[in-house]
């Protein structure tokens, strides 16, 4: 299954001092980048980082909700950034629904 994942940063992702921001990098952004990055080499994800944002766009591969549930809740970001999950529909699959209603809805205007 493909999903969107959408993430922002969450203002609590933000440090008011240097130090809170060495944390805030220490701890969630470099770990997520790293688990991000090897993720994307093993062909599960794709995408990345808005240039100059705090934001990202990521296609992920996965079986299955649960995958994506458990891939998710294992990246230390997940706690700074909002995260939103998109299920999408492949082409092929879009193509063949609408070709099977436009067939319901010819034989039901015959």
């Amino acid at each position: 299954m493909d999903f969107l994942v959408l993430m922002k940063l969450a203002g609590e992702g933000v440090g008011e001092t240097a130090d809170e921001n060495r944390n805030i990098l220490k701890t969630y952004i470099i770990p997520s980048l790293e688990l991000l990055a090897r993720k994307e080499k093993e062909g599960i994800l794709r995408g990345g980082f808005f240039e100059g944002q705090r934001s990202a766009a990521f296609i992920v591969t996965v079986p299955s909700e649960e995958a994506l549930d458990d891939l998710l809740a294992g990246i230390p970001l997940a706690d700074v950034f909002g995260i939103e999950a998109i299920p999408l529909e492949s082409l092929e699959d879009a193509l063949r629904r609408d070709n099977e209603t436009l067939r319901e809805l010819s034989e039901g205007s015959s």
